[in-house]
């Protein structure tokens, strides 16, 4: 799968945010995936997310970040004291050092992202990221794809899921025609 819409978001978002952690900017990722997907019927990266534990993440995310470190952007890693266990957690956080073109519909997805959840800490993008329905009906390391990811509540979720079963057909645009009118946030 071609990981090059996914530095070009991550880029986007870092050229915004100056530096991130890694859980920021994993979820951040998630939410510009849903935002954009509501603004635009697509995926901007056409990955699926992986249902885990702290959340959906996107998939190939670690590889990508990887790949793009001391090229794209600097990996700075901190140890944070945890208290209650009496022990140190790393933390990686990530500052861009080349920018990319991001396009025009990204850049408002972006921006629409960070003025909204840019001050949030990793921890609370999580648990938001725990309200989204996909995830709390999917199983653990399950495929999860943007426009499910979209639903915001329970019921536009098992709508949408009722819908996709119906489509015998994989094809995304398809999916996205059918899908989109039935997403009350789509309608921004």
């Amino acid at each position: 799968m071609d990981r090059g819409k996914l530095k070009i978001l991550i880029a986007g978002l870092l050229k915004e945010l100056k530096t991130a952690p890694k859980v920021k900017l994993a979820k951040l990722i998630l939410f510009s995936e849903v935002e954009h997907f509501r603004r635009t019927g697509k995926s901007f990266t056409g990955l699926y997310f992986v249902r885990l534990r702290k959340g959906p993440v996107i998939a190939f995310f670690d590889e990508t970040l990887e790949e793009g470190t001391g090229t794209l952007w600097n990996k700075e890693i901190s140890y944070i004291p945890i208290f209650e266990e009496g022990r140190e957690k790393s933390q990686h956080s990530y500052t861009l050092i080349k920018e990319m073109d991001v396009p025009e519909d990204l850049q408002k997805t972006i921006a629409y992202v960070v003025s909204n959840y840019g001050t949030k800490s990793g921890t609370e993008l999580s648990l938001l990221s725990h309200n989204i329905p996909a995830w709390k009906y999917s199983e653990p390391n399950e495929p999860l794809y943007a426009a499910e990811l979209s639903a915001e509540t329970d019921a536009e979720y098992f709508a949408l899921v009722d819908l996709i079963e119906d489509i015998e057909e994989d094809d995304d645009e398809i999916l996205s025609k059918k899908i989109l009118p039935c997403l009350p946030a789509a309608q921004r």
